[in-house]
């Protein structure tokens, strides 16, 4: 979803000279919309209030400095916003930045109640000077050395490595000092135009005595880019502390270049203590761009640290086996990984853990063979692997936590066979996420390590940067599930490498998964309620002794299950609640310990030991208020997501027999009711209006009130309603006339406007005005829930109560497997198919929905697509064939058509047919992107390639991507050589006729 977002950019804390001349502070909208920042304040370091009526458009930027009148006659080119003062108290026009480094924070608003926008600590590099001494040998001891110094009291500002606010801002590894002498306030640093992109792809660090560094330099792009004269340097305040690179030096289209260390001339030192390497391009030796350049940790003697990037174009360097001159393969899967992270147990288990595996091709030494006593450490959980020097055996498998072993094993049920590392003086897990390094120490200067100069350094065995939101599996995040690694020996630097558990407790958890399967919480007598568990697996499980509860936060320990209690491979086991309906019932039942509300509630199974204590396994159900005598039961979707949802037909187990009973049976699909949330808008263009359509699915009429009987407690005065927004249906016992839809707007926006806007027939009802719905949909994805009123019921200390139970639930998301919003409505595809599924929605093909009628119909042609996107009126007029051009644009409606675009729209830049270059097969290739309708059966899309337009090629090679909103991104690669260079792309369109 596009938004706007704010960075600082660039800052000039220390300048050659009086600081008051050039100090200033660059902010820039480095987001996709413009930015309202009036009444934005600089709270700390500096204090300065944005005016009123302060907008930042996408890639503007905004400069504040220390005193305007002496900054302008440095930077007369420069446009001031304003006069930032020194937080600490010195007066106007006096330097406010501090020369040796602090924290610089942007809120949008007042410091208390304002929200932090950005925030980092900068500090100036101190010479590069090593702390003396260190006071903990960690890399935090070495911050403010591993700043840059040039930035302090040179003539270079600090900037930002990538400029887009992917980095960590307070992480010296995103800034770097200037090219430009003073900076660049309020524009990007001058680079040659033009400028192609070329990355530091490869690094060999120093095997032991021989000077055999080295770099591989990756050129992705379709023409040979010549680097003779360019600098490679590993010291960032230095770029030009080595020789340019050679003459005729020539990075070949989609290939590499390997310079070695005293070949040619080149010379580079990258050592084993943890380096960085930089690329600058120049001219006639004079520096004119900071092109790419990696840090990475320190290591043993002669490894190889390759580039990866995730799905989202974040960039890793990783060891990895040499590869220096081809392809980088698969990061290395040699050596300890981290395959398994528990960081927010929850659900009656506070037991964090971290699993490693030892994939070498030997014994691994988890100490310093020169200082014995010091261990492997996980850095980020702030753990130390105990012992006196500990190995791990080739494939063994090791959980690192911070309780003790014993602990541990009881906390998870443990097999006894299973190594423990346990660090009671360790740190914890982030719950939101952080990044985790399997560290070894490492003796580089000898035995002088930890004294003045000499720092300890850690080898980077394995690194994971996990988080607790999406793409990350999110079931991690406190509902007992671990982030398992995909596969051992595969890469886990990206979101997609890693999976949430089969269960909660993660692999820890020595026993077997037994999994709440149905509840019946709505019963009369002599019905009684239920809780029925299944075993999905292929051994027996033992649960006597394990637990059920109503409150698994608090109190899971509340009913204990029978000891003896098995339930067979694929079998169930069932629960009855009542002791009392029969004075000959067994005291087994779970109503001993607790009831569960037909109001709603919720029911857990934990997992527990021979001494009644908890093992890490849970499992368990929320719900609403159910219908008397319906059952809810666990549902996976199309998509895999466990739902817990009303039951079609009878409940799946015997619920008159008084006891325990180990059998079951499968249950039925889920409850379709005859009313059905058919279409959300929740993201509408500009201008557009959010809404939700009702369907009545049945040939009868429908009832939105309490239809129970006034003298069975009913009241017919209680009408349907939403949640997820505010919406109670008005009137006096309104109904739903058979196949009627109605459509719910916001309230206060007139009826009129949207059926004007819409096209709404006349005969369909829309509730706005002052009986529109309240709050605002979710573009980010939220539950919609179609709810009805039960009879009330009395609750004791509390009143009066209407149970809502539930008709249909829609949990849409504005990120795949669901259709994108992104101005059109979603779509339920099959009404009377269950809603709370992404397999089941579609993005509208009309960008405006179809509220009040039949939902959309992929186009089996031309004409079919003309009749969704026209009136009658206009498709009697002129402007609609295929080849007009109905909106203006420049494209016909044809190619609308066959791009999935709107023909009364101006089509956007980006879903119009480009060329860029992308990978393939390993290697950069040109290459021609479209958006194709996937409907559009009737038309034939040909791209063809030429070098002197002439003569054309039809190109076969390509791919589709589902977009699952009814469109297709096509890509077609160009493989074929250029010849001299030039070369020419076409898409022929044509309709297809039958």
């Amino acid at each position: 979803m596009a938004d706007s977002k704010i960075i600082v950019s660039e800052i000039y804390y220390n300048p050659n000279g009086p600081d008051e001349a050039r100090e200033f502070i660059e902010i820039k909208n480095v987001g996709d919309l413009a930015a309202d920042i009036s009444g934005w304040q600089f709270t700390n370091g500096v204090n300065y209030t944005f005016p009123n009526q302060t907008f930042l458009d996408p890639g503007e930027f905004y400069v504040i400095v220390a005193n305007a009148e002496f900054f302008a006659t440095q930077y007369p080119q420069v446009v001031i916003g304003g006069q930032y003062i020194d937080d600490d108290g010195a007066g106007a026009g006096r330097a406010g930045l501090s020369n040796r480094g602090e924290r610089i924070t942007l809120k949008d608003g007042p410091d208390d109640t304002g929200n932090t926008i950005y925030s980092f600590r900068y500090y100036d590099g101190d010479g590069g000077d090593i702390p003396d001494p260190p006071e903990l040998p960690e890399d935090d001891d070495l911050e403010r050395a591993s700043w840059p110094s040039a930035t302090d009291g040179g003539d270079y500002s600090l900037v930002h490595i990538k400029p887009d606010g992917s980095l960590d801002e307070d992480d010296f590894e995103s800034w770097r000092p200037s090219i430009s002498m003073h900076g660049s306030p309020g524009a990007d640093e001058p680079l040659p135009d033009p400028l192609l992109p070329i990355y530091i792809n490869e690094v060999r660090t120093r095997d032991g005595d021989l000077d055999n560094d080295a770099i591989e330099i990756y050129n992705p792009n379709a023409t040979d880019i010549d680097v003779s004269g360019w600098y490679v340097s590993d010291n960032i305040d230095r770029p030009t502390k080595n020789p340019p690179i050679a003459d005729n030096s020539i990075v070949p289209a989609g290939g590499y270049l390997v310079l070695e260390n005293g070949i040619n001339g080149f010379v580079i030192s990258v050592s084993s203590k943890g380096e960085r390497v930089f690329i600058y391009s120049a001219e006639d030796s004079v520096l004119t761009g900071w092109v790419h350049g990696s840090h990475f940790p320190a290591t043993e003697d002669g490894k190889n640290f390759a580039r990866f990037l995730d799905f989202s174009g974040n960039e890793f360097f990783i060891p990895d086996e040499p590869s220096l001159g081809v392809e980088n393969g698969d990061p290395s899967a040699s050596g300890l990984k981290i395959i398994e992270i528990m960081y927010t147990p929850g659900y009656g288990s506070s037991v964090e853990y971290v699993k490693i595996i030892n994939n070498g091709p030997q014994e691994a030494i988890l100490y310093d063979p020169l200082f014995d006593g010091d261990n492997l450490s996980l850095n980020g959980f702030g753990v130390t692997v105990p012992g006196d020097q500990p190995t791990m055996a080739v494939g063994e498998v090791a959980f690192i936590t911070n309780v003790e072993e014993s602990l541990f094993r009881k906390a998870y049920d443990v097999d006894a066979s299973v190594r423990i590392f346990g660090d009671t003086e360790g740190g914890s897990l982030n719950g939101g996420g952080e990044l985790l390094e399997l560290r070894i120490p490492i003796t580089i200067e000898g035995l002088q390590r930890d004294a003045p100069g000499h720092p300890r350094y850690y080898a980077i065995l394995d690194s994971v940067e996990y988080d607790d939101e999406f793409p990350w599996p999110v079931a991690a995040d406190g509902l007992g599930y671990s982030l398992i690694r995909n596969n051992s020996l595969g890469p886990g630097y990206r979101a997609a490498d890693w999976n949430a558990s089969s269960h909660r407790g993660g692999t820890a958890f020595g026993g077997g998964a037994v999994l709440i399967n149905e509840i019946l919480s709505h019963t009369d007598l002599p019905q009684t309620d239920v809780i029925e568990l299944y075993n999905p697996s292929s051994e027996d499980i033992e649960i006597g002794g394990w637990y059920l509860t109503d409150d698994p936060l608090l109190q899971p320990k509340k009913y204990i299950i029978p000891n003896g209690t098995v339930i067979s491979s694929g079998g169930y086991w069932a629960v009855n609640e009542d002791n009392n309906a029969d004075p000959g019932a067994p005291p087994n039942y779970f109503g001993t310990s607790f009831s569960i509300s037909s109001r709603g509630d919720e029911v857990f199974v934990f997992s527990a030991n021979s001494e009644g204590d908890l093992t890490g396994f849970s499992h368990g159900a929320k719900f609403g208020a159910t219908q008397n005598g319906v059952s809810i039961i666990r549902y996976i979707n199309g998509v895999g997501i466990e739902k817990f949802v009303p039951q079609s037909g009878s409940p799946s187990f015997e619920i008159n027999r008084f006891e325990a009973f180990p059998d079951g049976y499968s249950n039925n699909p889920p409850l379709i009711e005859r009313a059905v949330i058919s279409e959300i808008s929740y993201e509408p263009s500009e201008g557009g209006i959010e809404y939700i359509e009702i369907s009545n699915i049945s040939g009868t009429a429908l009832p939105l009130y309490d239809t129970t009987p006034v003298n069975l407690g009913g009241d017919p005065s209680n009408n349907w309603s939403l949640d997820g927004i505010v919406f109670t249906f008005p009137g006096n016992e309104p109904e739903l006339q058979p196949g009627e839809r109605v459509v719910i707007i916001p309230k206060g926006i007139p009826v009129s406007d949207f059926r004007n806007q819409y096209n709404v027939p006349n005969g369909v009802i829309v509730y706005g005005a002052d009986n529109g719905f309240s709050g605002a949909l979710n573009n980010g994805g939220e539950k919609i829930k179609l709810l009805r009123p039960d009879k009330p019921d009395f609750v004791p200390g509390v009143g009066i109560i209407v149970p809502m139970i539930e008709v249909d639930s829609v949990d849409y998301d504005d990120i795949a497997p669901w259709p994108l919003g992104s101005g059109r409505s979603i779509e339920r595809i099959v009404e009377s198919n269950f809603g709370d599924d992404a397999t089941n929605w579609q993005a509208s093909i009309d960008p405006l929905g179809s509220p009040g009628k039949e939902n959309s119909v992929i186009s089996s042609g031309y004409d079919d697509w003309s009749q969704l996107e026209f009136s009658e009126e206009e498709l009697q007029g002129d402007g609609t064939g295929p080849e007009d051009d109905f909106d203006g644009d420049g494209i016909i409606n044809l190619h609308e058509y066959a791009f999935g675009l709107s023909p009364k729209d101006v089509a956007p830049q980006e879903s119009l047919p480009r060329i860029d270059f992308v990978e393939n097969n390993g290697f950069q290739s040109s290459a021609i992107l479209f958006q194709k309708l996937a409907g559009a059966n009737d038309v034939d899309i040909t791209v063809q390639r030429s070098n002197d337009m002439l003569s054309w090629t039809v190109i076969n090679e390509g791919v589709a991507v589902d977009n699952e909103d009814g469109t297709m991104n096509m890509i077609y690669y160009d493989s074929m050589d250029s010849g001299d260079g030039k070369v020419f792309f076409r898409l022929v369109v044509e309709l297809v006729v039958p």
